[in-house]
């Protein structure tokens, strides 16, 4: 619905750009409008996102989305020591990590900054980011679509369809330049031009999908061992913080034949990485407590 709504309504923005453009510095920079053309995937995904926002609130209710949330966020014993146990899991997995890189010559040290003040600055930047993403796309990912994908099927479906949604979302984006002028089917157009992508290109983002898929399966184990979100906010916090900040400090560059060892820059691509997520998984196993159920909202 969140698409077709897009896809509707996508060519009376453009129209608004592209009166608006050619008086509106703000609007040139804001879309990078260069040789007469600008990005409208970037639009369109933009578009998307707040139709889907505007779709879960006015669904809110027959969804139970509030129930699903309320259920995960809700204060309860011992909250914030789960969530300084995920970033604190996720942190140290990480350094771990990044340690074999730094040692096998696969990562080095080059700051991309020289300041004192612009590194701290930066830090807490990321670190600000970093939860918010943590906390918008757990509230999404675990808090609703995988809590109520439980409701009808058992608990390793859940979190295999939910992982592979959260994987792919990642790659539902395409540059897309358009001239200004009318273009009616213009957001069908990147819609399906955004599928075709993923489609063309599994060869080269397969390795990306299978890391991601991955960490959608730690997350969502995690919500199933403490029936919140604490711990997998902690955790995707950590990693978000962590993988931001190693590429401002460090260059990556395994080399074509290390690639599917160590992977790249976002350290969920190579096998080396997917062991360590696995690890990640096992650790959540040791250091939790199994529940003795999967309390759900009801639907009064």
């Amino acid at each position: 619905m969140a698409l077709a709504l897009s896809s509707i309504i996508a060519p009376l923005i453009k129209a608004c750009i592209d009166f608006l453009l050619p008086s509106s510095p703000f609007l040139v920079d804001l879309f990078n409008y260069k040789h007469g053309s600008y990005d409208f995937g970037r639009v369109m995904r933009r578009i998307i996102m707040a139709v889907a926002i505007i779709l879960i609130f006015l669904l809110r209710k027959p969804l139970m989305i509030g129930s699903f949330i309320v259920a995960g966020i809700k204060p309860t014993q011992g909250w914030w020591e789960q969530l300084q146990m995920g970033f604190l899991l996720g942190a140290g997995m990480f350094v771990a990590y990044a340690i074999i890189l730094w040692t096998s010559g696969i990562q080095t040290l080059q700051p991309d900054t020289t300041s004192f003040a612009d590194i701290i600055f930066r830090l807490l930047t990321l670190i600000l980011i970093a939860g918010l993403v943590g906390c918008i796309e757990e509230i999404l990912f675990r808090g609703f679509i995988f809590q109520s994908m439980l409701m009808n099927m058992r608990a390793v479906s859940a979190v295999c369809i939910s992982s592979l949604f959260f994987s792919s979302l990642h790659f539902f984006k395409i540059k897309f330049f358009v001239s200004p002028g009318i273009q009616p089917f213009i957001g069908f157009v990147v819609v399906y031009q955004s599928f075709k992508n993923i489609i063309v290109h599994f060869s080269a983002i397969w390795p990306s999908l299978i890391g991601l898929f991955l960490v959608g399966a730690v997350l969502s184990y995690s919500c199933l061992r403490t029936k919140s979100l604490y711990l997998a906010i902690g955790l995707h916090t950590g990693w978000v913080f962590l993988i931001k900040t190693n590429k401002l400090f460090f260059d990556h560059h395994a080399g074509k034949h290390l690639e599917w060892l160590f992977g790249d820059s976002d350290m969920v691509t190579g096998v080396l990485g997917w062991i360590f997520l696995i690890c990640t998984l096992l650790l959540i196993r040791l250091v939790t407590k199994a529940p003795a159920s999967v309390v759900l909202p009801q639907n009064n």
